[in-house]
């Protein structure tokens, strides 16, 4: 039917080496399901993009994500990203740093099909030091090098109006972007509640891209109210129905983050023995994602579910102030 395949098929597409981007920020509708698959088919040298929260630092602490370029590495209310932070002090994971802006342009440049677009962020930071580029070096851990820069960055001055210098920051385009969604068509047209993120440049940004969904519905009903839709079926090649394939991330309309469990995988996460404790527990031992969502519970996941007119689940002093 239409764009729609397995979960497993779709991640089956992500080769060892390819620059990856997992869509949108922190713990809000990240696509988790397509990470657990990630490592679940043993994905090795993969260069992330953008941020590192729970999703990525899994990846990172099992061995399937060789370098990252990003700004953010963290879990929200619980610190930095444990296993990624193991592993960079270890020399084991490769990280690039670059503006949270920086992200932005470079993937509206890889949008447009310019190499790279001019800016003045992040002047007089460290993010141009180059003491700390790794640029190069990550260049030549991707399975196709010109996927990234040959230089994080080029200085010049203002050739238009003599304002000074400025910063020509490189396209950052992307091998795979999986992007989760809350609604998408069986061709492909997504629609996104809340936050886009960076998710509306890198679905032009990259040459493949996966939108995992909370639901598949009929294009036509997409269609009777376009101006809600921000991804056109012509940019995307692969369909997933996943429901709760953003937990333990939240999802806008549909379910609440959970934090006890993510609060769980931090407390793991610390020592690499704890982390593949957890993963076992979480990934190889779910042949299904239903498996995954039994293991949770229904009623955990009836109290995640967001409340209307909300679209998320107040909290108790929320509500008693309604």
């Amino acid at each position: 039917m239409g764009k729609v395949v397995s979960l497993r098929d779709a991640i089956g597409c992500i080769r060892d080496g390819d620059v990856l981007f997992l869509g949108s920020l922190i713990e809000c509708r990240r696509p988790m399901a397509a990470a657990y698959e990630i490592v679940r088919q043993r994905k090795k040298g993969l260069i992330l993009l953008a941020e590192c929260s729970l999703a990525e630092d899994m990846l990172v602490g099992m061995g399937c994500a060789a370098a990252w370029r990003g700004c953010y590495t963290g879990m929200a209310n619980f610190g930095l990203s444990p296993a990624t932070l193991r592993k960079i002090e270890t020399g084991e994971f490769i990280v690039d740093d670059i503006g949270h802006i920086d992200i932005i342009l470079g993937a509206m440049a890889a949008m447009a099909g310019s190499p790279f677009i001019g800016t003045r962020a992040t002047l007089g930071s460290d993010v141009l030091n180059p003491e700390f580029s790794r640029t190069e070096q990550i260049r030549t851990l991707a399975r196709d090098p010109s996927m990234i820069p040959e230089k994080k960055f080029v200085l010049m001055d203002d050739p238009f109006y003599g304002n000074g210098p400025v910063k020509l920051q490189p396209a950052m385009p992307a091998d795979v972007a999986v992007i989760h969604v809350q609604q998408a068509g069986e061709d492909g047209t997504g629609r996104i509640e809340g936050s886009l993120a960076f998710d509306h440049y890198f679905i032009h940004a990259a040459k493949r891209v996966i939108l995992t969904a909370e639901q598949v519905v009929p294009e036509a009903y997409l269609r009777r109210d376009p101006n809600r839709n921000q991804i056109p079926c012509t940019s995307v090649d692969m369909v997933v129905e996943i429901p709760w394939g953003g937990h333990p991330s939240q999802v806008q309309g549909f379910y609440d983050v959970d934090m006890p469990f993510i609060r769980e995988y931090v407390k793991a996460a610390k020592t690499q023995a704890g982390l593949e404790s957890w993963v076992h527990e979480w990934v190889f031992a779910m042949k299904t994602h239903d498996e995954y969502l039994d293991r949770i519970g229904a009623a955990r996941l009836q109290y995640l579910r967001a409340i209307p007119p909300y679209g998320y689940r107040p909290r108790a002093s929320c509500e008693r102030s309604l």
